[in-house]
């Protein structure tokens, strides 16, 4: 597992929340499609940061390079307060 639970457990207690308001809403047979459902957007995204804590990012590279720009980025940031305050 790539993330702690706590992590986890936070998540799906919110996504449990937004399944349920989504399971209300599609049982009423107000909407043509799933997606349609006001709660589908939170529900799919709580549902998707949940996989992605399980397995990891599906885009590792892309991640990779954003990780890698940011942590350069605070790096430079420190060293220059650093040479600064000399």
């Amino acid at each position: 597992m790539i993330a702690d639970d706590h992590a986890i457990n936070s998540l799906k207690t919110w996504f449990d929340i937004a399944y349920q308001d989504l399971k209300k809403e599609w049982v009423s047979d107000q909407y043509e499609k799933l997606s349609d459902c006001p709660s589908f957007k939170l529900a799919s995204t709580y549902h998707e940061a949940i996989t992605v804590l399980y397995k990891g990012s599906n885009f590792p590279d892309i991640a990779e390079k954003q990780l890698k720009s940011r942590v350069t980025e605070e790096l430079e940031f420190e060293e220059r307060l650093h040479d600064d305050k000399k």
